[in-house]
């Protein structure tokens, strides 16, 4: 867990030597690391402190994370409010959201699945929703307001309702700062 830790502080290019101040002026760093906690302590079956955890999220930084995602190093929560990531979600290395972002199944199971998979180095941007059982590529960065229903290929820009091509990613995660997980 403090691995994952670690490298989520390294996502936000927050300064070791400034530690305290930089978690003072980060405020979604403590949401993800609130995440990180629940989620290790769900795995570890403890009932009662991973719901603590996810409504103090909801209270405190307006954003639901369920402790049953499955969200790997580098992840990074631009802006809290309105973020919802729902059970089940897995998302691989440096995922980064902005607010009002949706990532989470629709009511109808396909194929025993019902939560999206998210590949590595992907962006989700303001308002957009990632639902149902998609997969996105690694490389990916979806668009402010875009709505994603179907599978999208690595290395790709989608755009709009529903999201399509509307570029291609050349340097991957260029968006992202250099000190990235590798």
């Amino acid at each position: 867990m403090f691995r994952l830790i670690k490298s989520d502080y390294d996502a936000y290019g927050l300064s070791p030597k400034g530690l305290i101040v930089s978690l003072f002026n980060f405020s979604t760093f403590w949401l993800v690391i609130s995440y990180r906690v629940s989620h290790a302590l769900y795995k570890k079956n403890i009932p009662v402190l991973p719901r603590l955890l996810r409504s103090m999220g909801i209270l405190f930084y307006g954003a639901e994370i369920s402790y049953g995602a499955e969200i790997g190093p580098g992840f990074r929560i631009a802006h809290s409010v309105g973020v919802v990531i729902g059970p089940k979600v897995k998302a691989g290395v440096n995922l980064e959201v902005f607010q009002n972002v949706t990532i989470g199944g629709r009511d109808r199971e396909s194929n025993g699945i019902l939560k999206p998979s998210i590949g590595d180095n992907v962006t989700i941007f303001t308002g957009a929703a990632v639902l149902g059982p998609v997969r996105i590529g690694d490389n990916v960065s979806v668009g402010a307001n875009s709505v994603v229903t179907k599978d999208i290929p690595a290395n790709l820009i989608v755009a709009g309702l529903p999201a399509k091509k509307v570029g291609e990613v050349t340097v991957p995660h260029s968006l992202r700062s250099m000190n990235r997980i590798s």
